[in-house]
């Protein structure tokens, strides 16, 4: 009998609850991330990088002074403009054959006309100085970061993704410097503004001055807490768009894994699931945010309102011969109108921004948090070591990845000048964190390491590095020729060399055979090579180091057969006089190793040549047996 295969329907209100359970667990994942934030240090840090262009910042700040002045006296003198027309108007009805004189109105047009001019010359002397400013500010954050990044230990990149650094690097980095650029003569015009406003409405008149600002505690209460809230929110967003990153450079560097295995439905699905996250948080931090601009515009206009109303009655409450009648007149109401209007347009300037500012605030903590990570430990070179001859010592080591998960205790190994180490045991062994210990890419926690009988840390990482030469099994090509990808280990190496080293690789008749010879240019990770040749060019970047330690990590796994031992013969000539390590996976490539190191759970549990090993009949050989004789793997024995 046929399975049926007949898709069953869902019904819509199933659906509905699906995406009602799965917004119920977004928004809790959002509660839980809405961890207090240092939001008012952040800002404080933020402004205290603008030291080193305090000088462009005072200019700025005197401009911007000087633009602001010139705005808010200019309804003072449409004041003025009003009131003289309201003279001319009253005498033309008043006296008989009374021409008007337009002389001091065309004056006070003309020092209006100034005023705006000056406004607008001096508006622009600030953006322009500005902008230099603030993408000076981002370059140095970003070489901060990049600075940063390049003296982290191994293990923050082993917690974080690829793409949630890159975001930081890049992302963030953009949006600091888009919104510096645009919104921080805003902000500063903006305040001086609010200042110089209330200053003259309270010389102009302060009954109208305390009408014009009695709305702005309530306004600033509510502006608060959409702030506060607007804050979380736009944290949480930025974090989402690091998710995003993450998961893109996963799938996209990973392609052929996810199409193998069938994971594109999977991929998509979590690539949904992440973009709808975005969009919900993106639409709540947007939706908050923007919440504030018309409640400030209701008090603004509420505030025309009652200078209006208060104005018309300290006029029509006063006599004409009463003290202040001619201090409040219509031409100051008509001022206070505009003053309000400078008075609260900066404050609406910077509602309309604030979502901006948020964002920017919540990029910089998140580079910060960057920036904040504990370096490596730093160096304490003692001595330096110059042509080393090659000897690597253990003595005693132990090492954890967790506090609380042993991988490597009380482990001894000597290896001498000329010697290939061969190091094998099951996956989790701990063969690779034994090379990353003798690269000090992790620090141990005891014991010591010795290369030529000084302890490792005694050197600098630099001087300890140039005495190894390394070979992965995952091979890295950048974008260039492929020249500049062998000589990447040694830039001042000649071109006769670099020829050298491709030939002791086996590789140079292959990049004869390439349209441009040594100046072909290589696709990002050598897309347009075979893995094959990408390991040669691998092996030739080592060889041309001319290293005293050779890390090998199954150097030959990615190249046929044939080529595989024109390596291994090339290989068996170039470790001559070297002390070699190698990572085999596949135990018969280091039958011919001076010594076997057998690892099992961070112990060296056998060691010795590939007969004696076999003989003792124990871990070893149940390996040895597994790949090629059908045994029982001794992992899955147990």
């Amino acid at each position: 009998m046929k399975k049926d295969k007949t898709t069953p329907t869902v019904a819509a209100g199933t659906v509905d609850e699906a995406k009602k359970n799965k917004y119920a667990a977004y928004r809790k994942k959002e509660k839980n991330d809405q961890k207090p934030e240092h939001f008012k240090g952040t800002l404080l840090r933020l402004v205290s990088m603008l030291k080193p262009y305090r000088v462009a910042v005072i200019v700025v700040f005197i401009v911007a002074s000087a633009a602001t002045v010139l705005n808010i006296f200019t309804p003072d003198i449409f004041g003025d403009i009003v009131e003289a027309f309201t003279v001319e108007i009253n005498n033309k009805l008043n006296i008989a054959g009374y021409d008007m004189n337009f002389d001091n109105i065309i004056r006070l047009l003309l020092q209006i006309f100034l005023f705006y001019f000056g406004y607008t010359f001096f508006s622009f002397i600030q953006t322009y100085i500005m902008a230099g400013v603030s993408q000076k500010l981002v370059c140095d954050i970003r070489e901060k970061v990049n600075y940063k990044l390049s003296h982290m230990p191994l293990r923050y990149f082993d917690k974080n993704t690829k793409g949630e650094i890159l975001s930081k690097m890049i992302n963030d980095c953009d949006n600091l410097s888009n919104s510096l650029q645009n919104n921080i003569t805003t902000v500063l015009t903006s305040a001086i503004q609010v200042i110089g406003v209330a200053i003259i409405m309270f010389v102009i008149n302060w009954r109208l001055a305390i009408v014009s600002m009695i709305l702005v505690p309530i306004s600033g209460f509510f502006a608060r807490i959409i702030s506060k809230k607007s804050k979380k929110l736009f944290r949480l967003y930025w974090d989402r768009v690091g998710d995003l990153n993450g998961h893109i450079e996963e799938m996209y560097t990973g392609h052929n894994i996810v199409r193998i295995f069938n994971h594109e439905k999977e991929a998509i699905r979590e690539f949904d699931e992440i973009t709808d996250e975005l969009q919900v948080s993106s639409v709540r931090a947007n939706f908050v945010s923007g919440l504030l601009r018309p409640i400030l515009n209701f008090f603004s206009n509420f505030t025309y309102v009652l200078v209006c109303f208060a104005g018309a009655l300290i006029v029509l409450s006063l006599e004409e011969n009463q003290p202040g009648h001619l201090n409040t007149n219509i031409g100051i109401i008509i001022s206070f109108i505009q003053y309000a209007s400078l008075f609260s347009s900066p404050i609406n300037n910077i509602a309309s921004i604030i979502n901006t500012i948020q964002s920017c605030l919540a990029s910089a903590e998140r580079v910060f948090t960057l920036l904040d990570e504990e370096d490596e430990p730093a160096d304490t070179p003692v001595h330096e070591l110059k042509d080393a001859e090659g000897v690597v010592e253990f003595r005693h080591v132990s090492f954890r990845y967790l506090p609380d998960k042993p991988l490597i205790e009380d482990l001894n190994l000597k290896a001498e000048k000329g010697q290939l180490v061969a190091i094998v045991g099951p996956t989790g062994a701990g063969k690779t964190t034994l090379v990353n210990l003798l690269m000090r890419f992790y620090d141990i926690d005891d014991g010591s390491i010795t290369l030529d009988g000084i302890d490792i840390r005694e050197l600098s990482r630099e001087n300890l590095r140039d005495q190894f030469g390394m070979v992965l099994q995952d091979t890295w090509i950048f974008k260039g020729t492929v020249k500049r990808n062998i000589a990447y280990g040694r830039m001042d190496a000649t071109d006769d060399e670099i020829v050298d080293a491709a030939k002791a690789a086996k590789l140079h008749d292959f990049i004869m055979s390439l349209p441009d010879g040594y100046d072909t240019i290589l696709e990002e990770n050598g897309a347009n090579i075979s893995q094959g040749q990408r390991q040669l060019l691998s092996i030739a970047r080592a060889l041309l180091t001319d290293p005293a330690v050779l890390i090998l990590d199954e150097a030959t796994s990615s190249v046929d057969t044939r080529t595989e031992l024109q390596i291994q013969e090339a290989m068996n000539n170039l470790m001559e006089g070297r002390t070699n390590f190698v990572i085999a996976h596949r135990l018969s490539t280091i039958k011919n190793a001076d010594v076997i190191l057998v690892m099992r759970r961070g112990a060296i549990v056998e060691q010795g040549t590939h007969e004696e090993l076999l003989a003792k009949n124990g871990f070893y050989a149940s390996l040895y047996n597994s790949q090629y004789q059908g045994g029982i793997p001794p992992e899955e024995a147990e």
